[in-house]
């Protein structure tokens, strides 16, 4: 991504492109919000998938809670960032946009985090109970 200049009447202008304001932007974060890495340890996801015993349900729904806490405080952070863009910084909003758009994802996906927390907390809560019992008889 470069400047490109353009000669007007023997003058050299530089003309910033959507490209160079993207580069100002933490690339690395928005590129991380579409990659969908797993959230649990693949020894966790193969216990859930053949036991799935109440301990295991119990650690799944926190690393979800866990995982909700840190998008969201992402969110939070692009659009602080967003909201110290000066209106002569992004003339075009190109940035402004880039980032709240960017906040959003990481709310959808914080609230996904958070349906996923209370499916597996609602999953351990019975099993819990239920050996509990068992092992006062």
């Amino acid at each position: 991504m470069s400047w490109t200049a353009q000669q007007y009447g023997g003058e050299v202008r530089s003309n910033k492109s959507i490209f160079d304001a993207l580069t100002r932007l933490p690339l690395v974060r928005l590129l991380n919000l579409k990659r969908h890495s797993s959230v649990l340890p693949a020894a966790l996801e193969e216990r859930l998938i053949s036991t799935g015993n109440a301990d295991d349900h119990l650690t799944t729904a926190m690393l979800y809670q866990n995982k909700a806490r840190e998008l969201e405080a992402g969110a939070v952070e692009f659009e602080t960032v967003a909201a110290k863009i000066g209106p002569y910084e992004d003339i075009k909003g190109f940035r402004r946009g880039a980032l709240m758009t960017a906040a959003q994802e990481k709310r959808h996906r914080a609230k996904q985090m958070q349906e996923l927390y209370a499916e597996h907390l609602g999953k351990a809560r019975p099993e819990h109970r239920k050996a509990q019992s068992e092992q006062r008889t």
